[in-house]
């Protein structure tokens, strides 16, 4: 029998009181340690207490494990205690508060030859076997939209601190209340140990009067290249279930860690269950059984830990973007913005979250006809590698401030607002996201290039730029050059005129797209407009309506007018090389030309091929005779 000693007997401390009830015929629980005393009535009422770990340990008693379920600031101390007095420590999560502690309770595991178990219960998960049967991770993302209370952050003394009397608390959503959603996260994706860490870019913000985060962006650099991303809140309107995208060679699954749920792309679910964390621990002792949760396996996690805890005070997120409820603060549709900043790989800042008071790196260029900012060109430079790098214009808006493009959106994180891209040109993705194959339908490749501006100018009516299509080991496959020019078409519309025209760099480059790799109607790329939500959408050209007669037909113009958040408004494209239109309405809304519909496009070293429209952008609904008076 198994003789455990539980310090902590109340908060989480309470889950353990039951599981070592349940566990009796393999465990005896010897005495509790707490400050407000035992439970007065159940399992552990009739057990011996004590105030601390010193005076229960002063009795004589050698518990075979020590169950640590304390605030994280007291890991460390009450751990190694326990280690020297000889016995083995099940350490609830995070496992402490500074780096310097881990390696040294490291260092004092190693001496005392003692074994140390870190509650991430998510560990314990069949879903993670069965997930890594599907091949090694191209990259992983978490995100979580969970609602505090006011009253929580008033729970204790440590709710919300960084420190306590000038010792490390770190209590934040990263690294205590959705510290699972990371450490789950890093573990799919193979990282465990402080080496398999490369790179820890963060943004900590936080809406309630806390010194901690309360919502959080972290993307995070493996030693082999690949990225774990996470947003996270506690400020949310409602709490859902946190979620995990694991993308792989052979499929990209979502994982709901805390009920052990895996949905698969064809709808399949999986529930495979889990083993509890403190009974595999017995199996460690009692049979030698590998342990799943190891306090050396913690390293990757803590290195994020460590990064948040010595990172600057996070910012506060500014009353505009927040409301007010009687019991908590909410950050406006921080749900969908969550959602859209893991998928993309990327920060708050760098999908323009509006709380997002400091943006990343990379040069935006506003254009205004009068006094009015009708867009904003972005030079792409901050887009996470898979979601195709590349200069985009948004938001771009109506007159009337109506906003006609989305970036970063939850359901495709590589649809950038008005844009040039190519899902294939001689193996290179530059469109971002998974790439069709013919084999295999769409899939995660290592192939993402990326388009870096080389040259921007202001022109007299718009600007002119150049650009590098780069590939993944930086060789130049195209090079671009882009004129667009703006101007007032009437009160409530105003009008464009753009030209990309795209030079092999070496040849023979061939330009295709999903069509031309055997999707039948996926001919998308080139010229690319994402719009945002939209209902009662009317999509049509001179000769047709609706989404299905639109798409892959060949006009003079497409419009698309549509109620967006911000009211109606119409967009209509124009242009003279008789391209297929793409479109999308049921999906998602956007609209595009097709480069190369269902054949590549293949141009020799130094041969150009050219991308040229007029366009619409109009307040209201417009009339086929007022788009061709317009567009004309």
């Amino acid at each position: 029998m198994t003789t455990v000693l539980l310090v902590g007997a109340h908060g989480y401390g309470s889950v353990h009181l039951r599981n070592l009830e349940r566990l009796g015929d393999r465990v005896e629980l010897v005495g509790l340690v707490d400050p407000k005393g035992g439970p007065t009535d159940g399992f552990g009422s009739a057990t011996p207490s004590w105030q601390s770990l010193d005076d229960a340990l002063a009795t004589g008693i050698h518990p075979d494990i020590v169950i640590v379920a304390t605030p994280t600031n007291t890991h460390f101390g009450l751990a190694a205690q326990a280690l020297e007095h000889g016995s083995h420590v099940y350490l609830e999560k995070p496992p402490v508060a500074t780096m310097e502690q881990f390696t040294d309770l490291l260092a004092l595991q190693k001496r005392t030859g003692l074994s140390i178990q870190v509650g991430f219960q998510s560990f314990g998960s069949h879903a993670l076997t069965e997930i890594a049967e599907l091949g090694g991770a191209t990259s992983v993302a978490t995100w979580a939209n969970w609602s505090r209370e006011f009253a929580y952050w008033n729970r204790s003394a440590w709710a919300g601190k960084r420190t306590l009397d000038g010792q490390p608390v770190v209590d934040g959503v990263l690294t205590n209340a959705l510290s699972h959603a990371v450490a789950t996260a890093l573990h799919i994706a193979g990282a465990r140990r402080r080496e398999d860490i490369a790179r820890i870019e963060l943004e900590l913000y936080r809406a309630n009067d806390i010194e901690a985060d309360d919502t959080s962006s972290v993307r995070i650099t493996l030693t082999n290249g690949r990225v774990v991303s996470a947003a996270l809140t506690l400020a949310g309107a409602a709490q859902d279930q946190p979620l995990i995208e694991v993308r792989t060679a052979s499929a990209d699954v979502l994982f709901s860690y805390t009920d052990d749920v895996i949905t698969y792309p064809d709808g399949r679910v999986s529930q495979p269950g889990r083993i509890e964390l403190f009974e595999q621990f017995l199996d460690h002792l009692e049979h030698g059984t590998l342990q799943l949760s190891a306090l050396v396996d913690s390293g990757a996690y803590m290195e994020v830990l460590e990064a948040v805890r010595t990172a600057p005070a996070p910012l506060r997120i500014p009353d505009a973007a927040t409301t007010t409820l009687d019991t908590m603060i909410v950050v406006d549709d921080i749900a969908d913005w969550v959602q859209r900043t893991a998928r993309a790989g990327a920060l708050f800042s760098e999908v323009r979250a509006p709380f997002a008071t400091e943006f990343a790196d990379g040069a935006t260029d506003e254009i205004a006809l009068g006094d009015a900012v009708i867009a904003v060109r972005d030079d792409g430079a901050s887009v996470a590698p898979t979601s195709g790098p590349r200069p985009f214009l948004h938001p771009v808006r109506t007159p009337g401030g109506v906003v006609v493009t989305d970036a970063h959106p939850a359901d495709h994180d590589w649809h950038l607002g008005v844009s040039v891209a190519i899902q294939h040109a001689s193996g290179v993705n530059f469109w971002g996201g998974p790439t069709y194959t013919r084999e295999g339908g769409y899939r995660w490749l290592n192939d993402h290039g990326r388009i870096a501006t080389s040259s921007f100018a202001r022109t007299d009516d718009g600007f002119a730029a150049t650009a590098d299509w780069l590939a993944p080991n930086g060789t130049v496959v195209l090079r671009e050059s882009t004129a667009w020019a703006f101007a007032t078409a009437s009160d409530s519309a105003w009008s464009f005129r753009t030209t990309t025209t795209l030079t092999a760099a070496s040849g023979p480059i061939e330009l295709g797209s999903p069509g031309s790799h055997g999707r039948v109607g996926g001919g998308y790329g080139g010229f690319a407009w994402r719009f945002p939500a939209a209902s009662d959408v009317d999509v049509r050209t001179a000769e047709a309506s609706g989404e299905d007669a639109v798409h892959g037909s060949v006009s003079d113009w497409i419009a698309f007018g549509a109620r967006f958040p911000d009211g109606e408004a119409t967009v209509a494209l124009a242009s003279d090389e008789k391209r297929p239109w793409f479109v999308r309405v049921t999906d998602y809304p956007g609209i595009g030309s097709a480069l190369a519909w269902d054949q590549p496009v293949v141009l020799d070293a130094g041969e150009s091929v050219a991308l040229s429209f007029r366009g619409l952008v109009a307040d209201g609904r417009l009339t086929d005779a007022e788009v061709a008076a317009l567009l004309g």
